[in-house]
């Protein structure tokens, strides 16, 4: 199988078996689909002939109920008014008669007791207590009535006088007890009110006698479809049956009932069956049993609670398939026999350039890219033009290229190293115009001042220094330039001295801090802006006159481990506008107080998550302190604290900090 011929010849024969398997399993699904879809549409017909069949039969059979329902309740209603006629007439006989109302009512009562409803079953009265006043069994005479409910759980007593009263008369399905025994049983009733002597005229009839008449055409129904489906004819030894939600037949399977009316296969097909809003499909019968290998659709008629289910014979619907694939066999076994020795001679001679080329390529390892190509190199030409042909011209590309790329990552190599050389230079030249030795003033023991600047580059432009002015001013500065790399330092450099100049002229920051900015503005093509903090601190009393501009504002560690942030700034950032008044400020540190300056770099460090260390961390850390801790200790935890926060990731900014210790006030004359 290491041979590039076997695995070309080998290659071929399984693309060709694929390519013949994909074939015959796509002709196999693709012939069965269509039987099965032509099938569907012949099962979908039969199916929907039946429900169409079944559907007008059932709507003809509910327009006869509701006929027959709607002629008994105007046949009761019919007798409903001439009941009241005739109590209104019993009634105006006693009145003109001058007899009294309590012996019209008796009139009344008897002749209600013998009365028969026409389409009815009996008729009783009630009155508004829903006691019965004439019944058709006399024990029921004079008994509560209330309790027995309507099809919706109200009291037919009091349901037949309400709705009467709005709408004059009442018709309802309900249990009642039955004329023998104390079982109840369905009936419906229309209710007339009397109300001159405060009576219910009830009229009532059987509901199972509407059931039986109903019975009797469902009876009818289900013969008509037992004589029209059996008359269909179906692919395959088809046929259709119909079955109850409780199991029973309807219309019994073809050929009997045996097997498919089994528990197992019904509650299969009640679970395949649609209702008409998702029509099913034909689909597998696994409960038939794989000697029956049936397929079946069916669907539900809910008001009657039927299934219709249609059987076809899955061995029918695979057997044009089976013989579509034995045909495609014989063919395809031909065909890659031929294919076979084709395929051993085209590939010997596909692999005799690629052994040419393997030894080529074997020869590399031991060329050296970092002389110049040999002249052979330029003269060869690869043969032909095909695949093979553009493959060597392709390697011969390749080979010279590396001769060439070799040349130059070495001339970018030698170029890289002389700039990071130049770069560490100037790294080595910035930290040295800033104060890096510690303790910075060991024979000054009134203070204690310790600062740190870690570059995101090889060069930064934040800034920090720091240095006595007279025996008894100490002058600090930090800031930030915008930008980082060559630019940002050498504009660092330039802020340094004019910030050091200036406190050689002016006693004051803000007037220091003025002279910069003028002088940075005046000659700044590229826009480039420092933020900056000067500071003067005096030794003897404690106080520190400072101008900030733009810059973030300094932190001062109190007595008791509070920590103030001075908020206020004196004017905008250096090197903007020329002609900038700064705003004076000042602040006053006790002995064992505590001022720290620090550049953005430190509150706007980055975790993986793009989380900022912020302002409240630092405050946090600040205040979490021993106020007595070393200003070197002090700057090495806030910095751990930031590298902590970080992460490992890459540093986005410079960070630079300054704590600066007051400890007590000098004993050095002003």
């Amino acid at each position: 199988m290491n041979s590039l011929r076997v695995k070309i010849f080998v290659g071929v024969i399984a693309i060709l078996a694929l390519m013949a398997g994909g074939i015959m399993a796509y002709s196999q699904r693709a012939v069965r689909s269509a039987m099965v879809d032509a099938e569907q549409r012949s099962v979908e017909n039969v199916l929907q002939m039946a429900e169409l069949a079944i559907r007008s039969q059932y709507l003809q059979l509910l327009s006869d109920k509701v006929g027959t329902i709607q002629d008994r309740k105007a046949a009761f209603r019919q007798f409903g008014q001439t009941v009241r006629s005739t109590l209104d007439t019993l009634a105006a006989q006693a009145q003109r008669a001058r007899t009294s109302d309590e012996a019209a009512r008796a009139n009344a009562l008897d002749w209600l007791a013998g009365l028969s409803p026409v389409a009815g079953e009996y008729s009783f009265v009630f009155d508004r207590a829903g006691r019965a006043v004439v019944y058709p069994d006399a024990a029921m005479v004079g008994q509560d009535l209330s309790g027995f409910r309507d099809i919706r759980g109200r009291s037919v007593t009091q349901t037949a006088w309400s709705d009467s009263e709005l709408y004059g008369s009442s018709f309802l399905t309900y249990a009642w007890k039955a004329m023998k025994g104390e079982a109840t049983e369905p009936k419906y009733g229309l209710f007339v009110p009397f109300p001159r002597w405060g009576w219910m005229i009830g009229i009532v009839g059987d509901v199972a006698d509407l059931q039986r008449e109903t019975d009797v055409r469902r009876a009818e129904l289900v013969e008509r479809l037992r004589s029209s489906l059996g008359s269909l004819q179906m692919a395959g030894n088809g046929f259709v049956f119909v079955f109850d939600g409780s199991g029973r037949p309807v219309v019994a399977p073809k050929g009997g009932e045996d097997g498919w009316m089994a528990p197992a296969v019904l509650s299969e097909l009640k679970a395949m069956a649609s209702d008409g809003d998702a029509p099913s499909r034909l689909a597998p019968l696994p409960s038939a049993g794989p000697e029956q290998g049936a397929e079946a659709q069916v669907f539900r008629l809910k008001a009657l609670d039927w299934y219709v289910a249609a059987i076809v014979s899955s061995a029918a619907l695979a057997e044009p398939a089976q013989d579509l694939i034995l045909s495609q066999g014989l063919v395809f076994a031909g065909g890659s026999l031929l294919a076979a020795v084709l395929a051993w001679f085209l590939a010997q001679r596909i692999s005799r350039p690629l052994v040419a080329l393997t030894h080529r390529a074997r020869a590399l390892p031991q060329t050296d890219f970092t002389q110049a190509p040999p002249e052979a190199l330029a003269k060869r030409r690869p043969e032909g033009r095909d695949e093979i042909g553009r493959l060597a011209s392709a390697f011969h590309f390749m080979e010279d290229s590396l001769y060439r790329n070799v040349q130059t990552v070495m001339r970018v190599t030698q170029e890289r190293e002389r700039i990071e050389g130049e770069l560490n230079v100037a790294r080595d030249i910035q930290l040295g115009l800033l104060p890096k030795i510690f303790p910075a003033f060991p024979d000054r023991s009134e203070i204690d001042i310790h600062a740190a600047l870690v570059s995101a580059k090889e060069v930064g432009g934040d800034l920090y220094d720091f240095y006595f002015i007279d025996d008894r001013h100490l002058c600090f500065t930090i800031g930030d330039v915008a930008g980082k790399g060559v630019p940002a330092a050498l504009f660092m450099a330039i802020t340094k001295t004019l910030i050091k100049s200036a406190a050689d002229r002016f006693p004051d920051p803000w007037q220091m801090m003025a002279a910069v900015n003028d002088t940075l503005a005046s000659d700044n093509p590229n826009s480039i802006f420092v933020t900056s903090l000067i500071g003067v601190l005096d030794c003897l009393t404690g106080e520190i006159r400072y101008a900030n501009g733009g810059h973030n504002p300094p932190l001062v560690i109190r007595e008791g481990g509070r920590v103030e942030c001075l908020r206020p700034i004196s004017g905008p950032a250096l090197g903007v506008v020329e002609g900038m008044d700064y705003e004076p400020l000042a602040t006053h540190l006790k002995p064992g107080e505590t001022l720290v300056l620090y550049t953005d770099g430190v509150t706007e460090a980055m975790n993986a998550r793009d989380e900022l260390y912020e302002d409240e961390r630092l405050l946090q850390l600040l205040e979490a302190q021993d106020p007595f801790l070393p200003t070197e200790m002090l700057v090495q935890r806030i910095m751990a604290d930031v590298q902590a926060h970080a992460g490992g990731t890459p540093q986005s900014d410079d960070i630079t900090l300054v704590a600066l210790r007051f400890h007590q006030p000098s004993k050095r004359s002003s």
